[in-house]
């Protein structure tokens, strides 16, 4: 059901809830009103009626003093000592007369029996023996009152309900009309073109909030998606240098390498070389794209001294480079995965040793700053050039080494990069051309 049906549905039923509450109320208000009026009215009518017949209880012609004051629809009674003296009848039934078991307080009541409604008031009269008097009133014509009061309300609800209903409809239909005007844009863009966004006005409401979101949305898919076809652009052109150099040496075996020890060894050298880089490149790859599908679960904290401890123990065992690490005396502990953390640590490492002059150290550092752990690589070196350092993290950037050619994948600062991004930490480099180079990871602390 669209939105404007649900919305007018919902306001309709809202208001019939209401008009009903509403119409039990004012009928039970006029009701009460409209009987205690009438009980008022009738009971100074039957202290006049008492009075006339004290001041005339003698007179013989006490019934025509009293019949004026006797209306269609009305009786009374005179009763002493429980037997009728006087009674005066225009339309009351005598089976609603009160019987002797209910003389004897006043009465001040309204009786329903069948269809009709019958109010009955009795005072006690001065005068030796019991007597009273009785006055009847039929409220017949009151029902009628309240019926036709009734069918006016629910003639005007129902046209009120045709209103409302209408006027929700239309108001429903300007409310939503930015929506569909959303719609219709959406549908009509190009998925090619990567500029299209909605019109966004400033109305101050939730359309604009929602467009704002909407376009929000849009750069992160574009963006996505741009990131996607640049990766593949770049995998290919990455994947293409060494398996073209592994074509090439294949065709210089088949010509010369068979009769030709020194090609075939030199051939053979190259093949194992660029598949090797293939073979990396590849593992790269799928490490990047687990990062980026892989949840990241709930984590216990992991201690991070610990664990770069160990990894710059097994680079002294496999590098000639020295390092600089004075582990901090207190545990700097962050909620990441220790197999994550560990090959974050190799990648910057091996950066270090990459890129460093020979006869340097790489120097570490691990400290709390506030709530991060800050962890830093440094090494002396080439550097990397002003215009190259705002590229260092992209995929396949690849520096040179001290002989300047560009060695690796390209993907290792990638790689740490999405790595401390998925944890919620950011990753920095500086670096003075020709001096030194500067890696910095910040990782939120663990608490």
């Amino acid at each position: 059901m669209p939105i404007k049906w649900r919305l007018v549905l919902l306001s309709t039923t809202l208001l019939i809830l209401v008009l009903c509450f509403f119409h039990v109320f004012v009928y039970q208000l006029f009701e009460r009103w409209s009987i205690h009026t009438e009980q008022d009215v009738l009971s100074q009518k039957l202290n006049t009626l008492s009075e006339i017949y004290v001041n005339r209880d003698v007179d013989p012609h006490l019934k025509t003093w009293l019949q004026p004051f006797v209306d269609e629809g009305q009786a009374i009674r005179i009763i002493v000592e429980d037997e009728v003296e006087l009674e005066i009848n225009h339309g009351i039934p005598e089976n609603l007369f009160l019987t002797e078991t209910d003389s004897g307080e006043p009465v001040n009541q309204v009786k329903q029996e069948g269809e009709h409604r019958i109010s009955v008031l009795t005072r006690s009269l001065s005068g030796p023996g019991e007597r009273r008097v009785e006055l009847y009133t039929d409220f017949t014509s009151l029902n009628r009152y309240l019926d036709t009061m009734l069918q006016a309300l629910m003639i005007g609800s129902s046209v009120l309900l045709l209103v409302v209903a209408a006027g929700g409809y239309w108001m429903s239909r300007i409310a939503l009309r930015p929506v569909q005007q959303i719609s219709k844009t959406v549908r009509k863009m190009d998925p090619s073109r990567m500029e299209n966004r909605l019109d966004v006005k400033k109305t101050g409401d939730e359309i604009e909030v929602m467009s704002h979101t909407f376009n929000h949305l849009l750069d992160r898919i574009y963006a996505m998606i741009k990131k996607q076809k640049q990766f593949v652009a770049d995998a290919s052109h990455e994947l293409r240098t060494p398996v073209s150099v592994i074509r090439g040496y294949v065709n210089l075996l088949k010509r010369w390498g068979k009769d030709d020890p020194s090609v075939l060894e030199e051939s053979l050298a190259a093949i194992e070389q660029e598949t090797a880089r293939l073979e990396r490149s590849a593992a790269d790859l799928l490490k990047l794209a687990r990062l980026e599908n892989e949840p990241e679960g709930n984590l216990s904290p992991l201690d991070l001294v610990e664990e770069v401890s160990c990894r710059v123990d097994r680079w002294r065992q496999v590098t000639n480079r020295s390092f600089r690490w004075d582990p901090p005396t207190t545990s700097i502990k962050a909620r990441i995965s220790s197999d994550h953390w560990g090959e974050l640590v190799d990648i910057l490492l091996d950066n270090g040793v990459r890129y460093s002059e020979e006869g340097t150290e790489v120097r570490m550092a691990l400290r709390q700053q506030k709530d991060e752990a800050w962890f830093e690589v440094e090494n002396d070196g080439k550097g990397i050039d002003e215009d190259d350092l705002p590229h260092v993290f992209e995929r396949f950037y690849r520096g040179k080494t001290e002989e300047g050619q560009p060695t690796g994948t390209g993907l290792g600062l990638a790689i740490a990069k999405e790595i401390t991004e998925k944890y919620g930490g950011s990753i920095h480099a500086n670096s003075e051309p020709g001096q030194w180079t500067r890696i910095r990871v910040k990782l939120p602390l663990s608490h």
